[in-house]
């Protein structure tokens, strides 16, 4: 169970570190970063958590920051995200959170 934690840790840190890389004009550290950050979390069987594991291009590894290695659109609410560097795309349907619209109903 701590191994698994401290894995986790240096998962969550090495993407961080990736996108200062990346802002910082070093593309290839930053890839680096993440191809070492997906080995750790294949060899360790921990999965790296949604917010961060949404921080990267799954094709290339390049961390994808908008404006400078991703282009956002949104499409009849639906969000596309492409990375700069290979053009892979994702697609996520934009939602209203259920509980925002039942506060304001109240």
């Amino acid at each position: 169970m701590v191994r698994k934690k401290t894995i986790k840790a240096r998962i969550i840190e090495l993407i961080k570190l990736s996108v200062i890389m990346a802002k910082q004009g070093n593309l290839e550290l930053a890839r680096n970063y993440i191809r070492l950050a997906v080995m750790y979390s294949r060899k360790g069987k921990v999965k790296i958590p949604l917010e961060y594991k949404r921080m990267y291009c799954r094709k290339c590894y390049t961390p994808l920051i908008p404006g400078l290695t991703e282009r956002r659109r949104i499409r009849s609410k639906i969000l596309i995200r492409t990375c700069l560097n290979c053009n892979w795309q994702r697609r996520y349907v934009l939602t209203r959170n259920k509980r925002s619209n039942k506060a304001g109903q109240k």
